[in-house]
């Protein structure tokens, strides 16, 4: 188990998502641009406290070079990536946005390594940007806010309410670049009056040959902390490394039905490290999504949770189509404390 365990966190960083219909809204390049592009793993980041959220991703891609006999790159195959779309939806209206740190998800990492139970040593101790939110409108239809610009990043918050809404947000997709996004999937986010993000990403000098682009941070309201992982159903599979942090204790047995586990859930022999923890032992590339963010002040003192959660393979054994929810999490219920008893009279 614990081999396997290994070769899972290894497989994490490189296995490639293969899209299986490139017309369908995913991570991919202009329409003028024809070398393939394969959207590769995810790494994620929430900080969540009080109704209050602020989320990192980092999408990756690997842009499939045709070559010749002799296996070097064909002439035509030269031209230098510029631009990507990709395409995020939220439950709330984001109010800020921001690039944040390209070192930050590894020294998570490092933070969260694996441990083995029998090795530990217990006896030692840019300035946000933000759209106006939107008035609830009773009328269905697609509503656009004001695009925002961070970095490289442009983005173009949308609404979309009713069957009207989600036709006509699939005809603004693939009318600007975004591809259209499977019936199904577009019903499930439009019935929840999700927010939709189309996000492009644009750097005229190129994008990293490497796949890892910068990490786009917002910010937003909602009840529990939220991913968006049913958007990738119909995709392909691919893995995700997210993390968690919080002031609240999570019920590790419902967010598993999602198809992401812990280091323990997988081998009971290990541990992660730091799951525990307080916000100033934070790596400060993490400390700072949540720094300026009053809404999540209460992360600021006492305990935190920080959770490493890792998904091998997602929309294979785990068929997102069949989620009835998007990926969120619970928490444990608080134990009450025992009354004193009183006196008999």
């Amino acid at each position: 188990m614990k081999k396997a365990l290994f070769v899972f966190a290894a497989a994490l960083a490189c296995a490639p998502l293969v899209p299986t219909d490139p017309a369908q809204a995913c991570i991919h390049g202009p329409s003028e641009y024809t070398v393939p592009i394969k959207a590769g793993g995810q790494a994620g980041l929430i900080f969540f406290a009080d109704g209050r959220q602020q989320m990192v991703i980092r999408p990756s891609y690997t842009v499939e070079m045709p070559r010749d006999a002799k296996g070097n790159v064909k002439d035509d195959a030269t031209t230098k990536l510029t631009s990507l779309a990709w395409l995020i939806p939220v439950p709330n209206l984001p109010d800020t946005y921001k690039e944040a740190d390209a070192r930050m998800f590894g020294k998570l990492a490092e933070f969260t390594k694996l441990e083995e139970l029998d090795k530990r040593n217990w006896g030692k101790d840019e300035k946000s940007a933000g759209g106006a939110a939107l008035g609830r409108e009773d009328e269905n239809g697609m509503e656009l806010d004001e695009v925002v610009k961070v970095g490289d990043y442009t983005i173009q918050p949308i609404r979309a309410k009713g069957e009207l809404g989600g036709t006509e947000l699939n005809g603004w997709l693939k009318d600007n670049g975004f591809g259209s996004v499977a019936e199904e999937t577009l019903k499930f986010y439009v019935g929840k009056e999700y927010y939709w993000l189309a996000v492009r990403l644009h750097n005229p000098k190129g994008l990293p040959a490497d796949g890892q682009v910068k990490p786009l941070q917002i910010g937003f309201a909602t009840d529990k902390p939220v991913y968006p992982l049913k958007i990738n159903a119909g995709r392909g599979s691919f893995d995700l490394d997210l993390w968690l942090i919080t002031n609240r204790e999570v019920d590790l047995e419902k967010s598993q039905a999602f198809g992401i586990q812990t280091y323990e859930q997988v081998d009971a022999e290990t541990r992660q490290k730091n799951r525990d923890t307080r916000f100033s032992a934070l790596p400060e590339t993490a400390r700072k999504v949540a720094a300026d963010d009053n809404g999540l002040k209460a992360l600021k003192s006492g305990k935190l949770y920080c959770y490493r959660f890792q998904g091998y393979g997602l929309d294979g054994s785990t068929n997102l189509a069949k989620l009835e929810n998007d990926l969120h999490f619970e928490f444990k219920a608080a134990e009450k404390k025992a009354e004193p008893k009183g006196k008999d009279r």
